[in-house]
């Protein structure tokens, strides 16, 4: 049974994300994450401004890797990050936000830094991960790896991931949101989570992407389910839509079924449907799994996370209490 759920008002964002950690870089990818986080801020908001940089030995060529060049590096990264933190928090906390900066230690390499942020965030009981995305560079890389993988390991709270080529869609809360909806827990928990940052007179669509190609994943669900034949995309968007149409949201929502096309994943579909629909925010969901699962959910988190043009809100299928509806 569908666990009872109410759908929010617009404001609904700042008052159940008091505890927002924002992670910024020093190669400029966060400033656009700075900016769209400050919407989400307020003065009942409690944000922790968590700074990093990876350590010379991640991309010195090992014969420059004198100590002294080393020395010299380390220093120059540790200057250039503390003053995006000063930055960064000077901006937030003209939203009358309580603002704490840190600073982490020097990481090698991506996954590292992923784990290391994942950490400050469950220690420090985040209700919200807001990073900064440039293709190949700075969190980005970290995180487009690891959003379903080494963060989720360590933390349930949302991750918000916002590229800094996304233009138009950065400069404005969001008025056309897209869910993507596969039937998953995890999927209906996200929907209920963006649907937080939903003002009123909002365009929602709620997607369903039929894979044309063979999805491995569907053999677990085969192989619990054997005679469950229904429609998967007409159950899954019959329950997103029960969800969507909840009273107290005066909102136009729309359905939608595609399918991936020759040489195309999902991924590369939900993006393409997000340009052609002009989306300002997609939300997805991420899930737990095991073994060969575990690898593919996080496979196809990491292809939508690389190829996202727009802001991407992961929602975990079982965050804490905080940030269930």
């Amino acid at each position: 049974m569908e666990p009872p759920s109410s759908l929010l008002s617009p404001q609904d964002a700042t008052e159940r994300w008091r505890r927002i950690l924002v992670a910024v870089d020093p190669r400029g990818a966060s400033r656009q994450a700075v900016a769209y986080a400050t919407r989400l801020c307020s003065a009942s908001t409690h944000v922790l401004v968590l700074g990093f940089f990876e350590h010379p030995y991640a991309y010195m060529m090992p014969h420059s890797r004198t100590p002294a060049d080393v020395h010299a590096a380390f220093d120059e990264l540790r200057h250039d990050e503390a003053s995006v933190l000063s930055d960064a928090s000077g901006a937030l906390a003209c939203t009358g936000a309580k603002i704490e900066t840190r600073l982490l230690g020097p990481a090698l390499g991506n996954r590292e830094i992923a784990a290391a942020i994942a950490r400050v965030a469950q220690a420090w009981r985040a209700d919200l991960i807001v990073v900064g995305a440039a293709p190949a560079h700075g969190i980005f890389a970290a995180l487009a790896t690891k959003v379903s993988v080494a963060l989720s390991r360590y933390t349930h709270c949302a991750i918000l991931i916002v590229p800094a080529h996304a233009g138009e869609a950065c400069s404005h809360s969001p008025q056309r949101i897209l869910f993507g909806i596969d039937g998953s827990d995890a999927s209906l928990n996200a929907l209920r989570v963006g649907m937080w940052l939903a003002p009123p007179y909002a365009e929602l669509l709620a997607l369903y992407i039929e894979d044309r190609g063979v999805d491995l994943a569907d053999v677990q669900q085969f192989l619990l389910e054997p005679a469950c034949r229904v429609s998967r995309s007409a159950k899954a968007l019959r329950r997103a839509m029960a969800l969507l149409s909840k009273p107290g949201k005066n909102v136009r929502i729309e359905t939608r079924v595609s399918h991936t096309r020759l040489m195309e994943d999902v991924a590369q579909a939900i993006v393409r449907e997000s340009r052609q629909w002009g989306a300002d925010l997609i939300v997805t969901g991420a899930r737990d799994r095991h073994g060969m699962f575990a690898w593919i959910d996080g496979h196809e988190n990491e292809r939508l996370a690389r190829a996202v043009d727009r802001p991407l809100l992961v929602v975990h299928a079982h965050g804490d209490a905080r940030t269930r509806p």
